[in-house]
């Protein structure tokens, strides 16, 4: 019975994360609608208040059933997930909770609070405009939208959690502006888009220099193939236990270069010990011990490189320069063109960051989105 009910649950959870029948695109499309109707609903209810306040029977019964809708289907995803609270605190599905969570509290403080709490009442609707981000999920169930805007293990999914930050900060403060409780100063644009533009070329130099690393190293490791495969080669015609010693060191070095703490004066150890089956085979290697200059020489590089190219120093101010600039945006550029500047600067300019932290590590890095192609070497190790 146990069984049945785990499957049951299973079955719940893919129809709502990986819909694959007809009912459960349809599902998805329907949800897809009513974000934009909901979307649609506040931005009358902010560009139109006398036309809301007059079908304002109509809307709330369409909030109702709106929110009803993406409650159920909340409720329904976590409850089936296999691990709860791991699936809850993934950032898309943390703004499935900013979706309906405001309404209930606004609901919870319309009952319960006084009238001086209005105002409170109205930057908590516009939390709403969240549900604009779910939108985006969405796109992941199309073929066309998976090559353009795929999001999955990504830096769009990392940087997720501080757009949603500032987004909500100005949107917060755009409330303020409309109620001329804040400072709303347009003259500003031009020094933020210099500002911006210059940010952006330090950090596409920086994005030029760690991925000519990367480009360096990713050729290395193709030498040390190629060199690895005729050691054998000699190897083996001279003993035929021979592709043991190479595969052997293969390995060895793979673990030093993989391991962020392992010390890279290991690898001395690692060559003597390949150099001492060199000397098993010759007593005085010489067409072998170019080769083994070579392999010593490329695994020198490659792990001389696995360390950060940039000084943490650097780095630092860079990330604070980065989030200053983003929070001015929020704070001083005013109205729709502060929502929409805060969005693509946070995307582009943070996005850059979060890529130049990731390239700074040639394996692993800040998000373990992008590694050196060392395949070939992993093979010829593993055979």
């Amino acid at each position: 019975m146990a069984r049945k009910s785990s499957n049951t649950a299973q079955k719940i959870h893919l129809f709502f994360e990986q819909p694959k029948s007809l009912t459960a695109k349809l599902v998805q499309a329907g949800i897809f609608v009513l974000i934009l109707l909901s979307l649609a609903s506040l931005t009358v209810e902010y560009r139109y208040p006398t036309f809301f306040a007059a079908h304002r029977t109509g809307f709330d019964i369409a909030e109702a059933i709106i929110l009803g809708a993406f409650t159920l289907e909340y409720v329904l995803r976590i409850a089936t997930a296999p691990r709860k609270m791991q699936w809850a605190l993934r950032p898309m599905n943390m703004v499935d909770f900013v979706a309906v969570f405001p309404s209930y509290l606004e609901i919870v403080l319309h009952t319960f609070a006084n009238t001086s709490s209005v105002r409170v009442l109205r930057l908590i609707r516009i939390l709403r405009f969240s549900r604009v981000l779910r939108a985006f999920k969405l796109f992941k169930f199309g073929n066309l939208f998976n090559k353009i805007l795929k999001y999955e293990g990504t830096i769009l999914q990392t940087i997720t959690p501080i757009i949603v930050m500032f987004t909500f900060a100005k949107c917060a403060i755009w409330t303020l502006e409309a109620h001329d409780f804040w400072i709303q100063n347009p003259s500003l644009g031009e020094l933020f888009a210099i500002i911006g533009f210059a940010l952006g070329i330090i950090l596409s130099q920086k994005i030029g220099v760690t991925y000519e690393k990367f480009l360096q190293v990713e050729e290395a490791a193709v030498r040390l193939t190629g060199t690895l495969k005729s050691l054998e080669h000699i190897f083996t015609s001279k003993k035929k236990a021979g592709q043991k010693a190479t595969k052997q060191w293969a390995k060895d070095f793979l673990t030093i270069l993989k391991n962020p703490k392992a010390d890279n004066k290991q690898i001395s150890a690692v060559n003597q010990k390949l150099y001492s089956y060199m000397q098993s085979l010759e007593s005085t290697p010489a067409e072998i011990a170019v080769m083994y200059k070579d392999i010593c020489n490329d695994a020198g590089f490659c792990l001389s490189k696995k360390e950060r190219l940039t000084p943490r120093a650097y780095d630092t101010l860079l990330h604070q320069a980065t989030m200053l600039y983003l929070a001015m945006i929020v704070v001083f550029i005013p109205g729709f063109t502060g929502l929409v500047s805060v969005a693509l600067a946070t995307y582009t300019l943070y996005g850059m960051y979060n890529l130049t932290e990731d390239l700074d590590s040639i394996i692993g890095g800040e998000f373990n989105l992008i590694d050196i192609d060392i395949s070939e070497l992993e093979q010829f190790a593993s055979d």
